[in-house]
């Protein structure tokens, strides 16, 4: 009967950033915000302790006010529309010239009040830390530094001494043009690292994209007539690369050789490897005496050339004449016969896996087909895993779930029984997915 997944794993997720780029992207934005509120700061202090009047000030209050419903707007702007990051540059050199005028402003009919010159010097180094442009930043310094001279020059009654007054506006024009030289520095570096990330990420998607063919040309998903019998294959891959294969070839009598495989581990190493079991297994298949010799050929001619990695394999040998099916397993789980009244059992056997150890130990084991026969292999992708309520699934799970599939035969017994598999799933695949059955018609 069909098996359904109930279990519902979305998850709600904020957008990742992804990228250096992205990232100076949404930290420019916040830089903004920094200076926009020092701006802020600047603009509604005066609003918050008097009449400037009374203490001899000319201070306009509806140009404060103005700036500040303005300054408002442009923050909330900041907030509220996704693309604002595109033009927080531009709007906060339109604020710092605003603020520049309205303190040159102040500063010229007050007579160079010191408090006006904090809150500009204030205003120069917060847009100096805030951009990142330093062909833009430079010119309009150096615009805002020959009116300061000018105001200098032309106010009347200075309160302070003209000389301190440049000092403090052409210091933080200096200091902002130093803080930004020092900042895009460093982001030039990690621009310039992640390019080299993005290449390297390139690189290894092209590589894995390779392995991924290489993998699915390991597994084959046809087969050579083989008279009253009918071979299937079912393969549901990782999205990254794994190692499961399946092959068949003719052995030296004209029997029908199947090779049953996963190699340990994932990614491009393990489809290699798989890779390199598939050509030794072409070359042992037509000299092969039988299936557990033909494991050890293949155990003994990878052994020189493979380290740190191991095999776990079904090497069958079909004689359709006799009905005759030896096989010999290399740590391999249990295959199954499934007879006509839909029965599962075990095909009994144990072997050593292929590469552990330096000599294989391995027999061969014979059973004797009968029309309506099915042998059903498959790879331990398809019940290492865990359900609904982190309960692990298993191998004895799978065998019920064949029963309640058995009405069903050939391909499409293959793709309901990996169907009702991957409902049971309540995370992403772990490991390939490979099923070959074998039908006695």
């Amino acid at each position: 009967m069909p098996t359904r997944n109930n279990f519902s794993n979305k998850i709600a997720e904020e957008p990742a950033i992804t990228s250096v780029k992205e990232f100076l992207s949404e930290e420019s934005l916040s830089r903004f915000r920094f200076a926009m509120s020092l701006f802020l700061f600047f603009a509604g202090f005066g609003l918050l302790f008097g009449d400037p009047a009374e203490n001899g000030l000319s201070d306009p209050r509806w140009i404060r006010i103005s700036h500040v419903t303005l300054i408002f707007i442009s923050i909330f702007s900041s907030f509220k529309f996704e693309n604002f990051k595109r033009y927080s540059e531009p709007v906060l050199l339109f604020h710092f010239a605003i603020m520049s005028l309205h303190s040159f402003y102040l500063l010229y009919i007050n007579g160079l009040y010191l408090g006006y010159l904090f809150g500009l010097i204030l205003v120069v180094f917060s847009t100096g830390v805030s951009i990142n442009n330093r062909r833009v930043l430079i010119p309009v310094l150096l615009l805002f530094i020959a009116v300061a001279f000018f105001v200098g020059i032309h106010v009347e009654n200075p309160k302070i001494e003209v000389g301190m007054y440049y000092f403090g506006l052409i210091s933080s024009s200096i200091l902002s043009v130093l803080v930004i030289g020092f900042r895009m520095k460093t982001f030039e570096t990690l621009l310039e690292a992640d390019v080299q990330m993005e290449k390297f990420q390139a690189n290894i998607e092209e590589e894995l994209e390779l392995a991924q063919t290489t993998q699915k040309s390991l597994v084959d998903l046809e087969f050579p007539e083989a008279g009253n019998f009918r071979i299937y294959s079912y393969f549901k891959p990782l999205e990254s690369v794994g190692g499961d294969l399946i092959k068949t070839d003719l052995a030296k009598q004209g029997e029908l050789d199947f090779f049953f495989a996963d190699a340990a581990g994932h990614g491009v190493s393990a489809a290699m490897v798989s890779a390199m079991a598939v050509m030794a297994f072409k070359t042992t298949a037509p000299i092969a005496e039988s299936p557990s010799k033909g494991l050890t050929l293949i155990h003994e001619s990878l052994m020189t050339m493979i380290g740190g990695f191991f095999i776990t394999a079904v090497y069958m040998r079909l004689d359709r004449e006799k009905r005759s099916l030896i096989y010999s397993y290399a740590g391999h789980h249990p295959a199954v016969l499934i007879k006509p009244d839909g029965t599962v059992q075990e095909l009994a056997g144990k072997g050593t896996v292929l590469l552990a150890l330096p000599k294989l130990f391995n027999k061969d084991y014979e059973i004797f087909l009968e029309p309506g026969d099915r042998v059903l292999l498959f790879s331990d992708g398809l019940f290492e895993f865990y359900g609904e309520g982190k309960e692990f699934f298993g191998y004895e799970s799978f065998l019920d779930l064949i029963r309640d599939y058995t009405s069903f035969s050939g391909k499409e017994f293959l793709d309901s029984l990996g169907d009702a598999v991957l409902g049971l799933h309540v995370s992403p695949l772990k490991d390939d997915m490979t099923m070959l059955l074998l039908e006695v018609l």
